[in-house]
């Protein structure tokens, strides 16, 4: 094997580059728990419809928006691609600067409850970790 052979990872891992770096890495990849906290903006949503196909343990992708309510804004999306909320402002600041880096969030729904029609939707945020 010649040195031209070998993928550095990082400091500490070096693996041989015959194979596709996804076959090393996928192993060594971990969802890191962030936060726990509950899908916001709901009522802001023109269609509502999305939000009655949830389901728990659904896992929802987060999306950067430029928008002029929030600089911080992330969006939340269901499997289907319907936007289902936000990540609540007051949350929202430190997982935008880490998307922003690059990291990828995620999330996954841990509860659903009803509160006058009004949709409470619990999720644990994760950074996936590579």
């Amino acid at each position: 094997m010649s040195r031209n052979d070998l993928v550095k990872v990082n400091a500490s891992v070096i693996l041989s580059g015959k194979g596709q770096l996804d076959e090393y890495i996928k192993p060594l990849s971990r969802d890191i728990l962030l936060f726990k906290t509950k899908i916001g903006g709901t009522y802001r949503l023109k269609n509502k419809e999305p939000l009655h196909h949830l389901s728990v343990g659904e896992r929802l992708s987060f999306k950067r928006s430029d928008s002029d309510y929030d600089e911080d804004e992330i969006r939340i999306y269901n499997n289907a691609g319907d936007l289902v909320g936000f990540v609540p402002e007051a949350d929202s600041p430190i997982f935008a600067r880490l998307m922003d880096a690059g990291k990828m969030l995620f999330a996954t729904i841990k509860s659903i409850s009803f509160s006058n029609s009004i949709p409470l939707i619990e999720i644990d945020i994760y950074l996936q970790d590579f």
